[in-house]
């Protein structure tokens, strides 16, 4: 999918740290992790989650300047049963690890990757889900303003991590109009 300037697709081997190294800024610069720990390293390891069977890492690139192309943000889709899904269950692909470099923030970046993961799971024939902090009110605003439905049966608390709370959880639209 492609959006104002920016393009998404599947990240490229050489593109992977760069994805991770977004993904752990994004979530430290909201507050969302605080230092090093479990999560701040699998955000960070783009890596192993592109290996992972079922796991794809996305990326929005930037317009290219001088020939050479950015990573402007990732997000990583997850079919239930994989490594990286924690909340996704057959017929579902999990939107998970969304993140924008700080420097390409407020262009619409993170809406056109989660559109880009909702028709990747509509292109395989699957509902996307995700889950998220509950008191990140920016994200949120996205998935509202997105009209996500909640899905307030299937909130989850992470076992490794109780500091962050319940894990609100979000269906994408059966249709996503342009406009949203």
């Amino acid at each position: 999918m492609n959006g104002p300037g920016f393009h998404v697709r599947v990240a490229r081997s050489e593109e992977l740290a760069a994805a991770g190294r977004i993904a752990r800024n994004a979530y430290l610069m909201d507050g969302l992790i605080k230092g090093a720990n479990i999560y701040a390293d699998q955000l960070a390891d783009a890596a192993s989650r592109a290996a992972a069977p079922g796991v794809d890492v996305l990326v929005a690139v930037a317009p290219a300047v001088d020939g050479v192309e950015m990573v402007a943000g990732t997000i990583t889709v997850a079919e239930a049963g994989s490594a990286y899904a924690d909340i996704a269950l057959p017929g579902e692909l999990e939107l998970r690890m969304l993140g924008v470099d700080h420097r390409f923030r407020g262009n619409g970046v993170g809406q056109l990757l989660t559109r880009s993961a909702i028709e990747l799971a509509r292109e395989r024939d699957l509902t996307a889900v995700l889950s998220l902090v509950h008191d990140n009110v920016k994200a949120a605003r996205l998935y509202e303003r997105m009209n996500f439905m909640r899905l307030p049966d299937r909130d989850w608390e992470v076992p490794e991590l109780p500091e962050l709370g319940a894990m609100l959880v979000y269906c994408a639209p059966p249709t996503l109009s342009p406009a949203g």
